[in-house]
């Protein structure tokens, strides 16, 4: 009996050795997987933020040029596929905080392109103090109320 007892605790000791090793295993997968997430969320931060500022500003240049209809329907393409690219932004925006309003989620994606207020109102068609409102709307959902945060520099880490 006093052996049993003994070979049972030793198998207990053994198994709480293992359980404590695989959770240490475990927290270090966690890192490396969080390591990983994170370089992925940046490379793609880069690739967005490259064609809206490197491509972005000359299909908006070609299409005030004299274009025939193809050369037209074919910039249109390209300008539709990079949007398709950039959009993961907007995906990530709508899934993390679901209580975005379509027009909460046009004004931070306008924020993060770096348009300014006044900008802002102005493509969409409303008053100034309307797109404050709506910045203290985001700014509340991603709960950045009285944190000295900027909100474009915020808005570009959610890629």
């Amino acid at each position: 009996m006093r052996n049993t007892q003994e070979e049972l605790e030793k198998k207990v000791a053994e198994l709480e050795a293992n359980a404590k090793s695989l959770e240490e295993l475990n927290a270090a997968l966690k890192v490396l997987l969080k390591h990983r997430e994170d370089d992925k969320n940046e490379v793609g931060v880069k690739v967005i933020a490259n064609v809206k500022d490197l491509v972005i500003p000359y299909i908006e240049k070609l299409k005030t040029t004299n274009l025939d209809d193809a050369q037209r329907t074919f910039l249109e393409i390209v300008e539709i596929h990079l949007n398709e690219i950039t959009a993961p932004f907007l995906m990530k925006l709508t899934s993390t905080y679901l209580g975005f309003t379509p027009k909460e989620i046009q004004v931070a994606s306008l924020i993060r392109d770096g348009k300014k207020t006044k900008d802002i109102a102005k493509v969409m068609g409303v008053s100034k103090s309307a797109i404050d409102l709506h910045r203290n709307h985001i700014r509340n959902k991603l709960g950045l109320n009285n944190k000295k945060v900027n909100l474009r520099s915020y808005l570009s880490t959610l890629s």
